[in-house]
Parts: structure tokens; sequence; C-alpha cells
């Protein structure tokens, strides 16, 4: 009995310390990150406010469309342009946000994807509580909805939240630690992005 006992307690120990060194590991790679919940990350410094949800995408990405809500906001005016947010894979390979001529082209997917995730939704503006002023950006239109943008605007009274899809040329996402970028004149935003 006395065995089963330090053995458990041995094991215990072991996972307590090894979730400890993840987290810290964690840590270091993507300073002023939060978890927010299982598939939800706030990263705040003192220029700029990103957070990002990607419940539905975290389980579901063997198809070509990854979905990433982000909700941005900074203490200065800046204008985010579209070129300006990328997706580096575990392997370091840098992708852009999807060209709407292509989202356009594979409509039923992006259809599927879209009332898949709808359950999960996270309401990442609801981070926000200080802003006066809250607008959806539009990189990405359907089929009757809004006209597309390049950009949006954020400084201390507002914030800006929107989709962001990402294509992969393979037809699916392999699991791992995605990196999500946001940058704007020296400002950068590293948000850890764990798909299953």
């Amino acid at each position: 009995m006395l065995r089963r006992v330090t053995f458990l307690s041995l094991a215990l120990s072991m996972s307590l310390t090894l979730g400890t060194g993840t987290a810290r590991a964690q840590n270091e790679l993507f300073p002023d990150t939060k978890e927010r919940g299982r598939a939800a990350v706030e990263y705040e410094d003192d220029a700029i406010h990103v957070v990002a949800a990607y419940y539905y995408s975290q389980l579901n990405h063997d198809s070509r469309w990854l979905l990433i809500e982000v909700a941005v906001s900074s203490e200065d005016r800046m204008t985010i342009h579209r070129d300006a947010i990328r997706l580096i894979t575990p392997e370091g390979v840098e992708l852009t946000l999807a060209a709407q001529e292509r989202f356009s082209q594979d409509m039923p997917r992006i259809r599927e994807l879209v009332q898949g995730a709808a359950p999960t939704r996270h309401g990442v503006g609801s981070y926000f509580r200080r802003r006066n002023r809250s607008e959806d950006f539009h990189f990405f239109s359907l089929p009757g909805s809004s006209v597309v943008r390049d950009d949006f605007v954020v400084d201390r009274f507002r914030v800006a939240w929107g989709d962001l899809f990402f294509e992969s040329s393979t037809g699916l996402w392999e699991e791992g630690t995605y990196t999500l970028v946001i940058e704007h004149e020296g400002v950068r935003a590293a948000v850890p992005i764990e798909l299953e």
C-alpha cells in the first residue's frame, strides 16, 4: 500500500512539474499572453491588445480552411492592414490571409466551416470594456454581407473584431503550435494557436 501511495505521489509530482515547465516554456515563447479558455488567448502589452479564439478550428482542422476570431485595440491610433497579419506554422512557414477571390471560390466549404463554428463563437470583443467604439472589420465577405476592406483602425477608444481565414496548400492543418502575428510599425503581437 505504501509503495502504491509513493508511486502515485511521484507520478503526480512529475505531472505537476512537467505542466509547470510547459506553462513556463509557453510564457517564454509567447510573453504578454494569457490563456482565456481552451482555445482563447489574450495578448496585451503597452501598445496593442489582441484576443484570438479558435474553438472550432482547434479540433476541426482536417479541411483546407482555418478560422480564427480576433479582436484588436491599441493605445495609439493604428491602421492595421491585412498584409500585416499572418500565421506561422510549426515549421516556420509564414502564411498570409487568404485572398477574397480564393475565399469566394470555395464557398461551400466556407459555409460549412462558418456553420460548424457558430455554436463555439467566443465573443472576443467582450475583453475590451473600456472602448467606447467597436466595429467589425471585413477582410472577407460571404454572399449578401458587407464590402471587403483591406484595413481597419483601432485606438484607445476603438476596438475592431472579425474573422481571419487562412488556407492550407495541403488541404489540412497538422497538429502543433502555430503563431498568429499582427504587426504595425514596430509593434508586434504574437499569439499561440494550438491545434490538437
